[in-house]
Formats: structure tokens, C-alpha cells, sequence
């Protein structure tokens, strides 16, 4: 046994030498590497990141390959002085050999030799690029500037204007991007409250329930110049009191589906009507009422709600104040900002994010990112303080339970404006209001604000544009 044992390990061994000696089939073999560059990377002197390419290697002949670098207005990029690194496949090489820094004004001609001696040629594109999301100021004005006094309750930005409700007054158009008067539109009513353009871009006012007067919710026809009801919830069908002290829409509102919400102080419930192709869907007179039993008790101020999405099962925002006294007092009856399913499941944003007061806030959605603008307003004993404007990236609605200090804040925190003149607002008015517009890299997208002083001189408007630049 030991003698075949032994045999059989020689046998074993000479297959083995023989197969080493064969010829390779260089029909079946190793693909040959013909490819050349499979991939680009630009890195800034002294600093460690590094950017890749847009798309990855092979590439085609001639195809120019794109590196997108970041910049800023304060720290422009210097595309003069860049470092390049190249990944070939082996045995292929880059004539003449690229290292150290390099100039990236025009785009850089790079060959390649691949392992058989061909060569492939390309272009390197360095594009600065700006961080995706970018906030400024354009201008601000207070209540006497803009002649509105102390009752510029309702904002909206309707096509070139920003739209001031004037309580139980007019309808003020100025210049979105400067601020500057326009020109009065007549109201639709006494009592009108508050202005908002639905998806379609029409420019709707609310009218409050108060002194027996009703929720109504009209539409201003160009056409016409008229404005058009499509909404009257009489007090006599049994309106709640106050009810359009504020109110949302969703979707058009003369075709399609669209909803209308309204809400009052002192309640628990949002009250909404349904549209389909401008007509309601729901009566005016039996809205449908959802109860928000998270807030726990009735909110001291109508909170402002809106609808995440047509859909039957769409989630909703929320925020509502229990503001009573002095705030130091009563810590635990700071505003909240949340959003909830059909379900009631809440995702509450942590109250760190925002001042004692929530005023106003809209959602709205970038190429499937989403974004919250917020109305902040300090709250000392006599209900005054500065108000902000604070931007926030909730596409991951998670992201809202992050505060301050923890990894990750800078990436949902994007803005935080500068404060208002000191306000004195016992009314807990304010609104927020936005408009998008694209351009050639992205979307410019309109933020006014306003909060209610005590004073004329108190009130202060002000709006800011968000540059969204596609990445």
C-alpha cells in the first residue's frame, strides 16, 4: 500500500509539472487590458477630501469626463491648482505622466496607452460646484414701508408679487425680488384674513369667522378681476368661531383633485373640504373635521396644518402653540412642529430647533428633496422678542428628532436668518410663504416672512432666496 501510496503522489506530481508547462489559450484566456482609464479623481492642495468622477471608467473615445468640485462664494475654487489622480488598468499607462498640481481652466487632454499599445484619448472637466442648497436675503421692510400697518396677516407669492393680505383691508402687491409697491388689489371681502396660491398658481384669499361673518375662500380671476367663492361655511351651519384665522390648500383648485383646510383657536380639530375639477367634493357645511388628539389639549392660537400629498393616505404637518404667561414659567408649553400619518404616527421635531413660538411654515418638495421653512418667535413675558426664519432639509422626516449636538445637524439645519426688529406679538400673527422657479442648475426657490409687531414699526417682512443647485 505504501509502494502505491507513493506512486500514485509521483503520477500526481508529473501531471501537475506537465500542466505548468503548457502554452496559455489566449482564446480563453485573460481578456486583454484594452480599456485603458477607469476612473479620475481631483483632490484640492492641502486639502484630504477627494471628488471622483460623475460617471466611472471605461470610457468611450473621446468622451469627456466630468469632475465636480466644490465651491463657495467665500472660499472660491482655484482651478488652476488642482491635483489629479488617474486609475488605469495594468499594464496600460497615461503619456506624458500626469502628478503635482495642475491647471484645469480648460479641460485637460489625457491619452492613454493600453497593454496592446493602442491609445484612447479623453478630456478631464473640472466644474466648480456650488453646495446644493444656498440661502440670502434679498430684502426686508417693516409695516411702515410697506404701508400695511400692523395687519399683514396673510402672505402669498403669486407670479412676479409678493402678495400681502391686509387684515379686513386690501390686497398688496410688491416686487417679489425687491420689496417695492406694485399696486392694490380690491379685497373679496370684510374680514379677509389670509393669502395663499394653490399648485395650479392662483392666488386665493381666506376670510375669518368673526362677528357671524363665516369661512369663505375665494379665487382671484385675472381674467375677470374678480374674485370667485368656492368656499362658504356659513355661521349659521355652525362654523367654529375664528375659523380662517389660518387655512392651507392643496393641489388646484379648478381641476383635479384639491383640498382646503381652515382652523380656529382653542380646538383640537382641523376642519377640510375635498375638490374635484373646482368643485367641492365635500359640502361646505359639513367639512370633514380631524382631530389631532397628540396636541393633548386645545391649542391657545389655530395652528397651521398642511397636506403633504393628494394621495387618500397622505401624511400631514403640523404646528401649534399652547403659549400661556410667561414662557420661563411654562417650559412645557413651548410650540411644536410635527408630522403625522393617517395613522397618528408622529414624528414631533425637536423642540430645540425653534424659539418658544412657531408664527408660520410651509413644506415643500425639490426633485424629491424636502424642505420645511419655519417662523420662529422669542417669546419674554410681555409675548415679545425677535423672530428667524430657519430653513431645514426633512427629506428624511427622522432627521426632525435631531437637535443641536448631535452628528449629522449641520446636513438638516441649513439657515438660520438674522433676527427681527423686537416684536410684541399678543395675536401670535406671522405667515410664511413660498414660490419656486427654475433655472438653468436647479431651482430658485422665494422665502417671505412676516411677524406682527405691536407697532408698524414692529412688523417686519422680509424675503430670502434659497439657491438649489442640481447636484
Amino acid at each position: 500500500m505504501k509502494v502505491l501510496s507513493k506512486i500514485s503522489a509521483i503520477l500526481c506530481l508529473c501531471l501537475a509539472v506537465f500542466a505548468s508547462c503548457e502554452s496559455p489559450d489566449y482564446e480563453t484566456g485573460r481578456t486583454p487590458q484594452v480599456d485603458g482609464l477607469m476612473g479620475v479623481t481631483i483632490q484640492i492642495p492641502g486639502n484630504p477630501s477627494k471628488y471622483s468622477a460623475t460617471k466611472a471608467g471605461p470610457y468611450a473615445e473621446n468622451e469627456e469626463i466630468i469632475v465636480k468640485v466644490p465651491t463657495t462664494d467665500d472660499d472660491p475654487l482655484d482651478v488652476t491648482r488642482l491635483v489629479c489622480y488617474v486609475n488605469v488598468q495594468h499594464n496600460c499607462y497615461v503619456t506624458p505622466a500626469i502628478g503635482g498640481e495642475m491647471d484645469f481652466t480648460e479641460p485637460y487632454q489625457i491619452t492613454v496607452v493600453d497593454a496592446l499599445g493602442n491609445k484612447h484619448h479623453n478630456t478631464i472637466r473640472v466644474v466648480p460646484t456650488p453646495p446644493k442648497v444656498k440661502v440670502a436675503k434679498l430684502w426686508g421692510k417693516s409695516g411702515e414701508e410697506m404701508q400695511t400697518g400692523t395687519n399683514a396677516t396673510g402672505l402669498a407669492l403669486w407670479k412676479d408679487y409678493l402678495a400681502v393680505q391686509v387684515y379686513n383691508d386690501n390686497i398688496k402687491l410688491y416686487d417679489r425680488a425687491t420689496g417695492a409697491y406694485v399696486k392694490d388689489l380690491e379685497a373679496a371681502s370684510s374680514f379677509m384674513m389670509h393669502a395663499r396660491t394653490d399648485d395650479g398658481g392662483h392666488l386665493l384669499t381666506a376670510r375669518e369667522n368673526i362677528y357671524g361673518a363665516g369661512f369663505m375662500v375665494y379665487r382671484y380671476d385675472e381674467a375677470t378681476n374678480e374674485h370667485v367663492n368656492i368656499l362658504n361655511y356659513a355661521a349659521d351651519d355652525g362654523c367654529p368661531l375664528d375659523l380662517g384665522y389660518n387655512f392651507s390648500v392643496k393641489g388646484d383648485v379648478t381641476k383635479g383633485v384639491a383640498y382646503i383646510y381652515g382652523t380656529c383657536p382653542d380646538n383640537m380639530e382641523v376642519y377640510y373640504w375635498k375638490l374635484q375639477d373646482g368643485q367641492l367634493v365635500t359640502p361646505a357645511a359639513h367639512p370633514i373635521a380631524l382631530r389631532y388628539g397628540p396636541a393633548g389639549s386645545p391649542w391657545t392660537k389655530a395652528p397651521m396644518i398642511e397636506r403633504a400629498s393628494l394621495d387618500d393616505d397622505s401624511n400631514h404637518y403640523i404646528a401649534y402653540n399652547h403659549r400661556s404667561g410667561n414662557p420661563d414659567e411654562h417650559p412645557e408649553r413651548k410650540s411644536h412642529f410635527a408630522m403625522f400619518t393617517p395613522f397618528y404616527e408622529v414624528t414631533n421635531m425637536n423642540q430645540d430647533n425653534h424659539w418658544y413660538r412657531i408664527l408660520g411654515f410651509d413644506v415643500f418638495s425639490v426633485e424629491g428633496d424636502t424642505y420645511l421653512a419655519l417662523l420662529d418667535h422669542y417669546c419674554d413675558p410681555w409675548s415679545g422678542g425677535d423672530a428667524f426664519m430657519r430653513l431645514f432639509d426633512i427629506t428624511n422626516p427622522k432627521n426632525m428628532e435631531l437637535g443641536p449636538d448631535d452628528s449629522g445637524y449641520d446636513k438638516f439645519a441649513l439657515f438660520k436668518s438674522e433676527g427681527s426688529p423686537y416684536a410684541t406679538n399678543y395675536n401670535d400673527w406671522g405667515d410664511v410663504a413660498t414660490c419656486t422657479v427654475p433655472t438653468s442648475t436647479g431651482y430658485d426657490i422665494y422665502i417671505s416672512v412676516c411677524n406682527i409687531g405691536f407697532a408698524a414699526s414692529e412688523t417686519c417682512i422680509r424675503t430670502y432666496k434659497m439657491s438649489w443647485f442640481r447636484q
